[in-house]
């Protein structure tokens, strides 16, 4: 007893003397309050399904980084509203969280409109911003200040698509768009990549939103004897163009669809109709990627516990961003000790890091495309036999990573 209490007495002395920690006191709280993270996204309306998918992302990664501690010990609280598919409503929605000065940085909503017109009211205010968006045209020649690309540039979605097609020997090509930006500039890319592989366009057509006659465009396609159907819109028009080509009784050698073919889903609504369509895909869960929270296949485990489905590539974007941006604020924190915004900006315009989408890196703040992702490759996937009597997704371009080679419509 009394050596103990010897003990005692001199561990109390090193505690006075600040030379050991009191094994009986609290750990210290973190400096600062919980970080938030905001965005409005489409949860409903017309751009509601892909909506879902990227705030699926956003959520998630939220979750694990909070079980992690979430940065340098301080919580991450997101906070999400429901955008309706509306730019004005977005607009007005990213107002409200920069006049509530709660928010240290931002999630970008979901569409390429919709982001264009945000980026008008969040870059005056100067609060950094991550954007799932692909459309060139948001940031060319703007020499954006605050915000940062994520995706892949959308002139680049379908060039592998048009690459494979003229491996595989078709030379007409029906290309047809929505008639909105982001589709338009994916549209100017494959005429690109087309003349450069000397396909000859024999059918070329926009059309409004919502508006397509897809029998009617299918039908024209097959009548001006194309052997690549190529382009679309969003999700929808990729599943009414796959079913009106059956309906037509027209088999391409290849059918290269936009925004949809990615997605786990699509297979679901177009049956056997989707055999041999491919499309885009930044990402894909069987291509093995980490970033700062998590890497993809644990992503992948998690995202299929909490909703049931294997995780599409906007939901890889979502969580990517959520990433990025940590990943800044973590290195603000540490170099000035606070999530300054400044830190923040200047992190996402000159770092080279990794993500569970891929690669990011973008153009710098004096460049005219600054903000600009420049090192995001894009994948084309193909929906094709898995061996037991169904479809499966596979990759087949680029050709490094592919794990299958091209099937054929016909």
């Amino acid at each position: 007893m009394k050596h103990e209490y010897l003990a005692g007495l001199v561990l109390a002395a090193l505690v006075a003397a600040g030379c050991v920690d009191d094994p009986a006191a609290p750990e210290p709280e973190p400096e600062g309050g919980p970080i938030t993270l905001a965005a409005a996204i489409a949860q409903s309306g017309r751009h509601g399904d892909l909506g879902n998918e990227v705030a699926r992302g956003y959520r998630l990664a939220v979750e694990i980084l909070n079980e992690q501690g979430g940065v340098r010990g301080r919580p991450v609280q997101l906070v999400l509203r429901d955008d309706r598919s509306d730019a004005e409503t977005s607009a007005r929605l990213y107002a409200e969280f920069i006049d509530s000065d709660t928010i240290d940085a931002l999630l970008g909503p979901y569409s390429n409109p919709i982001t264009n017109a945000v980026l008008a009211v969040t870059e005056a205010a100067g609060i950094p911003l991550v954007a799932p968006a692909a459309a060139p045209e948001i940031w060319a020649g703007r020499q954006r200040q605050w915000s940062a690309q994520l995706l892949n540039p959308a002139p680049s979605y379908l060039k592998g698509s048009v690459e494979v097609a003229a491996l595989v020997g078709a030379r007409d090509v029906a290309l047809v768009w929505e008639d909105t930006a982001f589709p338009a500039s994916v549209a100017g890319g494959v005429r690109v990549v087309a003349q450069e592989h000397g396909l000859d366009i024999v059918f070329a057509e926009a059309y409004a939103v919502g508006a397509a006659d897809h029998e009617a465009l299918v039908a024209a396609a097959r009548d001006a004897g194309a052997t690549l159907f190529i382009g679309g819109g969003y999700a929808t028009d990729a599943i009414e163009f796959t079913r009106a080509a059956t309906a037509a009784g027209y088999r391409p050698l290849l059918m290269s669809l936009l925004l949809g073919p990615a997605e786990p889903n699509f297979i679901d609504e177009v049956g056997e109709a989707g055999r041999c369509v491919m499309g885009n895909a930044p990402w894909d869960p069987t291509i093995r990627t980490s970033g700062f929270i998590s890497d993809s296949e644990t992503m992948v485990q998690r995202h299929e516990a909490a909703y049931g489905t294997t995780p599409g590539y906007h939901a890889a974007a979502g969580f990517g961003a959520v990433e990025l941006l940590a990943e800044g604020i973590d290195q603000a924190i540490s170099a000035t000790g606070d999530a300054d915004r400044s830190a923040i900006r200047d992190f996402l315009f000159t770092v080279t890091t990794e993500t569970v989408l891929g690669p990011y890196s973008v153009y710098p703040l004096e460049d005219l495309r600054a903000g600009a992702q420049r090192a995001l490759p894009g994948l084309q996937v193909q929906w094709q036999d898995d061996g037991a009597g169904g479809l499966a997704r596979r990759i087949i371009h680029p050709w490094a990573v592919a794990n299958a080679t091209p099937c054929l419509m016909r």
